[in-house]
């Protein structure tokens, strides 16, 4: 019997097979590649979450998804699940401020500076919920309209959500306060609301419980959008099923079983209906009565309750309540929407008024020299006074400077400040009047 070789030290096994000799280089080669697969892929930022898609509409090349996927380092680290750090450890808890569907919501005060904050505590044993919700808003955090998570923390039995706080309180509250709201506030409310939908939509996100008590206000008077807990992550062209959210805001379609992210449009078009009506538009004695409505009642615009609603504000909730789920509006097409459009403007507006009420007294006075030489053919029997002049023609001249794409018709300019033919002079708060609608 011949004595087997020695294997030298290092040396690959020798294979009497070509099968044996790849079998061989294969179990070689098992260690390098899972060293390699272990290894981290160099990327500046790290999330697992999804990007808007780009401007022009198209996804990502080799991406079927909404955007392209980014690495779990662009999280904040305090956000993060799983850390052994306490709440005890960083902030003191203090009083009970809310209570959501899935758990209560508490002030709470930083040790460190002693910032207040919300702190929403969600059971453990709620299954998904907390590691969705916990899950959604890192992947929209750093947009304005959505309320920010600042910190993550565990105990044995919950987990505990650190978030700004919206000290203004609810819509609801609001509403409930004032009654119907008058229409450019609704508007303005749900301007800011669809591009905060808009956002969430692109970004793969359906809210799917969007009523007042879920949006928040803060000190000054912006809108945030709050409560992720049935909100669900989806890519382009997929339908939900399953029914979820608040019976009196639910679409039609959520009862059937099959639908998209235009359930929230309908739950904003219910919305603003109790904005300007102080009242839902499906009601009923018990929950399926409600659903029932849902399903088959019509909205009568021509009843007396309307009467001090806008026509294009009726067309508006007309058009979000839409059962025919491909004609009803998207978010950006709310947006475009004529209603919103005026009350844009007449808010943009109301933000100039306020600007140059405020800066009046600090507005450069021009010298009536000057008024003299630019306003030269001015009737001799003018009865405004020339200082008053002087305050108006420089409040124009300083808004001009500093809006260079907004400029007084020259029409406007030669009713005012050319003499071909007399003209009656105007009292200074008509003149503020006419400049306002100039601009």
């Amino acid at each position: 019997m011949e004595p087997l070789p020695r294997k030298r030290k290092g040396a690959p096994p020798e294979c009497s097979s070509p099968a044996a000799a790849a079998a061989a280089r294969s179990l070689q080669d098992a260690a390098p590649r899972k060293r390699a697969c272990r290894d981290p892929v160099p990327n500046p930022c790290g999330v697992v979450m999804t990007a808007p898609p780009a401007s022009n509409g198209a996804s990502a090349a080799g991406c079927g998804g909404r955007g392209v996927k980014r690495k779990v380092g662009c999280i904040d680290s305090a956000t993060r699940m799983g850390r052994r750090k306490r709440l005890e450890s960083e902030y003191d808890l203090g009083e009970e401020i809310g209570q959501g569907k899935f758990g209560s919501v508490r002030l709470c005060r930083a040790k460190n500076g002693g910032e207040e904050f919300a702190c929403k505590a969600l059971p453990k044993n709620g299954g998904e919920t907390a590691h969705r919700e916990v899950e959604i808003m890192q992947h929209l955090s750093g947009h304005p309209g959505v309320v920010t998570l600042r910190a993550v923390f565990e105990d044995a039995d919950r987990f505990y959500l650190v978030m700004e706080l919206c000290r203004s309180g609810r819509l609801l509250d609001e509403v409930a306060r004032e009654g119907r709201l008058s229409e450019r506030r609704a508007a303005n409310v749900i301007r800011e609301l669809m591009a905060v939908v808009k956002y969430c939509h692109e970004m793969g996100v359906v809210h799917r419980d969007i009523k007042p008590e879920n949006v928040l206000l803060t000190k000054a008077g912006r809108l945030k959008l709050a409560d992720f807990g049935l909100a669900v992550r989806v890519t382009d062209g997929q339908k939900l099923s399953g029914v979820a959210g608040s019976p009196a805001y639910v679409a039609p379609e959520i009862l059937l079983g099959n639908y998209s992210e235009k359930v929230d449009i309908w739950a904003a078009g219910v919305l603003l209906h109790v904005l300007l009506l102080a009242s839902l538009p499906f009601q009923g004695g018990s929950v399926q009565a409600v659903f029932e409505a849902i399903k088959t009642a019509e909205i009568d615009f021509h009843s007396c309750q309307w009467e001090s609603v806008s026509v294009h504000a009726r067309d508006l909730i007309s058009r979000m309540l839409n059962r025919d789920v491909s004609s009803r509006l998207d978010a950006d097409e709310v947006l475009r929407h004529p209603w919103i459009l005026l009350h844009s403007e007449c808010q943009l507006k109301a933000e100039f008024s306020s600007l140059w009420h405020d800066n009046k007294t600090t507005m450069p006075r021009i010298h009536h020299e000057r008024i003299r030489s630019d306003c030269q053919h001015l009737s001799s029997e003018s009865s405004i006074d020339d200082s008053d002049e002087a305050d108006e023609c420089g409040i124009v001249d300083a808004l001009a400077a500093a809006i260079t794409q907004i400029r007084i018709s020259e029409p406007k300019r030669s009713r005012i400040c050319t003499s071909a033919i007399p003209t009656k002079q105007e009292s200074p708060s008509s003149l503020k009047g006419n400049a306002c609608t100039a601009f």
